[in-house]
């Protein structure tokens, strides 16, 4: 008979500690609990011998806080919650854990969503990455600007994560040799015993302390191996603005790749039926960043006696790329001389693919400079990617659309049967069943299945559309979200927010497309009016942020410099009598995510139409039931399709618009001619908030390099953002439009994306 989570968790407690559950500390209930569910997932295999399985390989994991999620996947949270409640003892106890510092963005947390879909829907996909020490950074608002901390997030240990030290791969550069030391990852599929895997490398050094120098007391060069080898897994992207910090992320991008490739194919090659080996694995390329993987596979299956020839026709059976990004400046390129000094064999072996390409293509198009790998002394990571794999796709219609006709139109035309679009997706067992649990409960209660289970059967409750009872109960839901989320906000930030105004939410990485800014700049505006006695139509609203900007990005720095110091002038003016506030939400992640999602009333995704790949967190809001207040970009497009554009509120630029009018924009003659813009610049020098060289700062990056058109879209958000707010005061008219958001979100699951993954590419 198999025994129980609690009969397992009792083992382990016994083991371990010589102390009650009672007596436990927060990191020792941590440890047991998480020790726990990893026996029970250990009872599940990964796969047979011999199936067909896929690897993911991806420069970010952002897979949040473990502990619900794998024990509500194996079955057992609310037995475990009991035995907690019997015990005394909280999950929320497990709120001061450090979230997992493995990623930081949609495209993590995309990685993340897609191995959950896929042991949910029953598919072979194991993730490969890199095993962060500190991850990007821990960000803190310090005199209303970001200061990055490092996010030492094992604080508390990582009990989640199995160290394989017998399966520990050595990676060579030119100038050092160093270790790579893979931790697994339990990935369970939801109530189905099938359990696949997240491995990530962290790096070490061959040799730990050179006692010679130890012997000396030098100990800078003692350690000094140590030292460089760790700096490899240490952070998320180091800053690519010095030459030590672009060779630091070529070093992660190979030192990763080789070690998920050697990893596999210690596992998988066969010698008798080397060219059967598409036919066993299939490698997703999450971006550009381990495009490198192309060439190291060829030259690992080189050292195994194969000719390039055949090792590239392998490489073309098993790689697939997927882009996310519109903008060609984004795509990864490297300096050759960097690249050829640092990895030798591995750049001789792009010089061969480069030769075969201009072999291949130099008859068949009149583009061909700009599809070479090697070119001008730089190497191009997509377009190494785009000739050898035999698969490219974008995450959402229009940005595929755009990859096609613009940013990789060159291969397009020799290739069009590799391109497809696959539309991103989450999953709703983290984001309806954990963050939105009332939700999620109340929902099954009324449509009298799991909708977790069969995520299409939530469909269903558009036929409540016109059920006041319905109505009413989402609105109690709601409202319990949005007193929970104060309450957060007043322990974690210091703020008081009415839990009566309408919340409009915008929370992602902070950047220049995503436009941030434009949000700031309304509440800029809204707040000038109200101080002057205007907008009394309007109810109380609360605008709020939360995101990191690259540490080395200036730009999106000074917005959230500005973001922060409206929020102090505007709390703290009390002729607002609070109608209007403005949170900054610090250290965004997971975690927090989850909080603040559900309790949204509008989902804010404002980038300038053309420039959004796809978004996951507008899917987050809509399974969630907040209407987008977006720009009809990225899958925003989609979300409209399926709830209509009547039960949400798009603005601004069109993307054919904004192609025909980038080059001629002039945000000079905008401010001059457009009223609410004029009264918004404004207001950030004229005496309505105190002055401040911030203020300055924006007001001419506005008007002198305002290269994502914010001042274009501004009126049109302003004036949508108070239509918005007055129809959300007519409850039923906009519980309506929640609903029905709700109702037409299934199409954005994970389970549908990675599906037609692995029927369309992988072939698992």
């Amino acid at each position: 008979m198999k025994k129980t989570f609690s009969s397992i968790f009792n083992d382990i407690l016994s083991e371990k500690y010589d102390k009650s559950m009672k007596e436990l500390s927060v990191r020792e209930l941590y440890d047991v609990t998480a020790s726990a569910a990893n026996a029970l997932a250990r009872r599940y295999d990964f796969r047979s011998e011999r199936e067909k399985r896929a690897a993911y390989f991806s420069a970010e994991f952002l897979i949040g806080s473990l502990i619900e999620s794998n024990l509500q996947n194996l079955g057992v949270l609310d037995e475990a919650k009991r035995l907690f409640a019997k015990n005394e003892r909280s999950f929320d106890e497990f709120a001061i854990i450090p979230d997992y510092a493995f990623g930081n963005g949609g495209l993590g947390r995309l990685a993340a969503c897609f191995l959950e879909s896929a042991a949910t829907v029953g598919l072979n996909l194991d993730g490969y990455g890199i095993r962060y020490k500190y991850g990007l950074f821990r960000q803190k608002i310090e005199g209303s600007k970001q200061v990055e901390y490092p996010d030492d997030w094992e604080v508390f240990s990582d009990s989640f994560g199995e160290r394989k030290d017998g399966e520990r791969v050595r990676i060579e550069f030119s100038d050092m040799t160093v270790v790579a030391v893979p931790y697994d990852y339990f990935v369970p599929g939801y109530q189905n015993e099938k359990v696949n895997r997240l491995r990530l490398y962290a790096c070490e050094s061959e040799e730990k302390v050179n006692f010679t120098e130890f012997s000396k007391s030098d100990l800078a060069k003692a350690f000094e191996k140590e030292n460089e080898a760790k700096a490899i897994s240490a952070f998320l992207y180091p800053d690519d603005s010095t030459e030590k910090g672009r060779k630091l992320r070529l070093r992660q991008q190979y030192f990763f790749t080789s070690a998920a490739l050697q990893n596999i194919l210690s596992e998988i090659y066969d010698e008798k039926h080397w060219r059967e080996l598409p036919e066993r694995i299939a490698v997703q390329l999450n971006d550009t960043h381990p495009t490198i993987a192309v060439a190291e596979f060829i030259r690992l299956i080189m050292k195994k006696g194969k000719s390039f020839d055949e090792a590239f026709a392998l490489a073309r059976g098993i790689f697939s790329y997927t882009n996310h990004t519109v903008m060609s400046e984004a795509l990864e390129k490297w300096d050759a001389k960097m690249f050829s000094s640092l990895l030798p064999e591995v750049y001789g072996v792009i010089e061969e693919i480069d030769k075969r390409l201009i072999c291949e293509l130099e008859n068949k198009t009149d583009r061909l400079e700009e599809c070479l790998i090697i070119n001008n002394g730089t190497v191009h990571m997509a377009n190494l990617a785009c000739f050898v794999c035999s698969h490219i796709n974008g995450v959402a219609k229009i940005h595929s659309d755009i990859i096609a006709k613009n940013t990789l139109s060159q291969w397009h035309e020799l290739f069009p049967e590799r391109f497809s679009n696959k539309t991103n997706g989450i999953t709703e067992r983290r984001w309806l069943a954990l963050a939105d649990e009332e939700l999620y409960n109340y929902l099954c209660t009324l449509l009298k299945i799991d909708v977790v289970k069969d995520i299409n059967c939530i469909e269903r409750l558009g036929e409540y559309r016109a059920d006041d009872e319905v109505l009413e109960n989402l609105f109690e839901i709601r409202k319990k979200k949005k007193k929970e989320l104060c309450a957060f906000l007043r322990k974690s930030e210091g703020v008081t927010v009415d839990e009566n105004s309408v919340f409009f939410v915008q929370v992602k990485r902070i950047h220049e497309y995503k436009r941030q800014l434009l949000c700031a700049m309304a509440c800029l505006f809204f707040y000038k009016q109200m101080k002057s006695g205007g907008l009394l139509s309007l109810p109380k609203m609360t605008f709020i942020f939360s995101g990191k900007a690259a540490s080395g990005y200036r730009e999106a720095k000074l917005i959230i410099e500005f973001i922060c110091k409206l929020e102090k002038a505007i709390n703290a003016d009390s002729a607002l009598e609070g109608r209007l506030k403005v949170v900054f939400v610090s250290d965004y992640n997971v975690s927090k995510a989850q909080k603040l999602i559900p309790a949204a009333d509008y989902s804010l995704q404002l980038s300038l139409a053309g420039t959004e790949a796809s978004g996951t967190g507008n899917m987050k809001f809509m399974l969630c039931g907040a209407p987008t207040l977006g720009t009809f970009d990225g899958a925003n497009i989609e979300i409209v399709k399926l709830a209509g554009e009547e039960n949400n509120y798009i603005f601004g630029l069109r993307e054919e618009e904004v192609a025909r009018s980038k080059e001629l924009y002039d945000p000079v003659q905008i401010y001059e001619s457009t009223d609410k813009v004029k009264i918004a610049v404004d207001a950030l020098v004229d005496g309505t908030l105190e002055e401040d060289e911030c203020f300055l700062k924006t007001r001419k990056l506005l008007l002198e390099n305002d290269r994502y058109m914010v001042l274009a879209d501004l009126e049109s958000f302003i004036e949508t953002a108070e239509r918005a707010a007055k129809d959300w005061e007519n409850k039923k008219e906009y519980f309506k439009k929640s609903l029905i958001n709700t109702a037409s979100s299934a199409y954005f699951s994970s389970n549908r994306t990675v599906r037609e993954y692995a029927e369309e590419i992988w072939k698992i």
